[in-house]
């Protein structure tokens, strides 16, 4: 038997989508909500306030963005928002739903930004919460922290001082 490998493709977002980027971001926030006493319609309360400034400062902070919504065979995973700038690549966001992660997508996402970032000869820059686990994401690739934001640490990742096989 011959196993085949998933396709990972985007697409444009649509206002319809709106559902499923609020519950994508409130799944990246799940382990927060663990450390509160919060109920979860207040948490949900407060998620949907922080989604709505998230998206706000998108738009405003990164006007030419791409944002795409990530698919394995068709089906809706993730979101990718991107701003491909003359001085940089920079992840703006890049998150998975819960069940496609641990699977390899977010490294190969990861390493064909790399490889695009390392043809351009520009690094890869990226801000994420202290203590988000996609923060081990991002060390395992080589990104080095450059600056300490308050609750996120903005990394980079430089052409030739990641690992050897991007």
């Amino acid at each position: 038997m011959q196993l085949t490998r998933a396709k990972i493709g985007f697409r444009m977002i649509e206002d319809a989508d709106r559902a499923f980027l609020f519950d994508l971001y409130a799944s990246t926030r799940d382990w927060e909500f663990q450390q509160t006493s919060w109920t979860e319609a207040d948490w949900r309360d407060f998620l949907q306030g922080q989604f709505a400034a998230q998206d706000l400062h998108y738009q405003r902070a990164f006007p030419n963005a791409i944002r795409r919504i990530i698919q394995i065979d068709g089906r809706d995973i993730g979101r990718l928002y991107l701003d491909r700038q003359d001085d940089c690549l920079r992840i703006i966001e890049l998150s998975l739903i819960p069940d496609a992660r641990g699977r390899g997508i977010g490294t190969d996402l990861l390493r064909s930004l790399m490889n695009e970032a390392h043809g351009g000869k520009v690094p890869v820059r990226l801000h994420v919460e202290k203590h988000s686990p996609a923060l081990n994401l991002y060390r395992r690739h080589g990104f080095r922290a450059v600056s300490d934001a308050g609750h996120h640490v903005a990394m980079e990742w430089m052409p030739n001082t990641g690992p050897r096989e991007i």
